[in-house]
Formats: structure tokens, C-alpha cells, sequence
């Protein structure tokens, strides 16, 4: 249910200095670039992260579904948190507005050990790039919903369970409605007025 992320995010090597001008971090700079082009790099990104992420690095479930993906900084890009990671491409995900909102991930503290290094911090919860989720996650489905467990006492599958809610009655409905939907989809050549029909009949 939910998949490990493909990292696709290329810059060129100028775009790559661009970022690397960008001396006083604060967590600012992503919500008000300072200059076009940071804007720019910023339009590339998520044109390249939605070219593979279709489902929430998180809760697995279908983006645009009910909202535009957002893109999410896995470690926070809050001025108290990880300003410096802020343009860290392996830091960049896409996720649905409820993983990130502020009810849930929001400006949590996702990193256990912190290092200069970005790659070498040791996260606390299952990382979208770094870690397999079928290593920390177990599934029971029974048809109506599809139920998410700790898989060998992993801490960080733990911990994501509890930030994201992944294991709420409504999530768990929510993932057996998209197996259910696709089931049927794969049986059948459905029209698109038939597929919209079937989505508000899973609704």
C-alpha cells in the first residue's frame, strides 16, 4: 500500500550552484524565493517529482484525488529545525495536504541523529527514499478495510503510524476503497463517466 519513493529530481549544475548561493538559511527562502531563478527551480522540481509520485510518500493513497500534491520536506524546513536541508533534493517528496498539514507532520521533529550530512542523519520515522516500507509495515485486508501494523517491532514504522495516523477507521477504509477501485478498473474497461460513477459510489 504504500511504496518506496523514486528519487527523480535532476538539476543542472548551474541551477545546483544556485542553490549553493544561498548562504544564510532560514526556511524562508522555499516560500519566498529569493530571486526568479530559485522560482524556477522550485516549478522544475515538483514537475519532476509529479512525473513519478502519484500516490502520498506517506499514507500511500492517491494524490490529487482531493488536492494537488504538496511538496513535503521530510526533514522540516522550520527556521527551529533544518533550515540547511531546506533545498536538499533528497528532502523533497510529494505528500497529501492531510500528511503534511500542521494537524499531523507539520514542523515534527522527523530526525533522531543529526549530521552535516544530510544522508547521513538517522531518521526517526520511514523515510519515502532511504527505507522500504514492506521492511516496518504489515497489511490485513478484509475487504472493507485494510489495516496497517508494526512490522517487526520496527520503531520508525511505529513512530510514522502514529505521526501520519495511518491506522485511523477512515484510513483504513480509505486504502480498501482504492484496492476495491482498482480491482474493478482492472476487470473492466470502464468509460470515464463509469469510472467518475464508481469513485461516488466508493465515496
Amino acid at each position: 500500500m504504500i511504496n518506496k519513493a523514486t528519487f527523480c529530481v535532476d538539476l543542472t549544475t548551474v541551477e545546483l550552484k544556485e542553490l549553493l548561493s544561498i548562504k544564510d538559511w532560514s526556511g524562508k527562502q522555499w516560500d519566498k524565493p529569493p530571486s526568479e531563478n530559485i522560482s524556477d527551480i522550485k516549478d522544475k522540481i515538483r514537475t519532476q517529482l509529479e512525473s513519478v509520485q502519484t500516490s502520498c510518500a506517506y499514507c500511500g493513497l492517491k494524490l490529487k484525488g482531493t488536492s494537488r500534491g504538496q511538496i513535503e520536506h521530510i526533514a522540516p524546513k522550520a527556521y527551529y529545525r533544518y533550515p540547511q536541508f531546506t533545498f536538499t533534493l533528497l528532502n523533497l517528496v510529494l505528500a497529501c495536504g492531510y500528511c503534511n498539514g500542521f494537524d499531523k507532520k507539520g514542523t515534527s521533529d522527523t530526525i533522531a541523529v543529526v549530521e552535516k550530512l544530510y544522508k547521513k542523519c538517522e531518521f526517526n520515522i520511514v523515510h519515502p527514499y532511504f527505507h522500504d516500507p514492506d521492511d516496518h509495515y504489515e497489511w490485513t485486508d478484509n475487504t472493507i478495510e485494510v489495516l496497517i501494523q508494526v512490522k517487526n517491532g520496527s520503531a520508525k514504522g511505529l513512530k510514522s503510524i502514529d505521526l501520519f495516523e495511518l491506522d485511523t477507521p477512515k484510513m483504513n477504509e480509505l486504502r480498501a476503497q482504492q484496492i476495491r477501485f482498482e480491482e474493478v478498473k482492472s476487470r473492466f474497461k470502464l468509460s470515464q463517466k463509469d469510472e467518475s460513477l464508481l469513485k461516488s459510489i466508493l465515496k
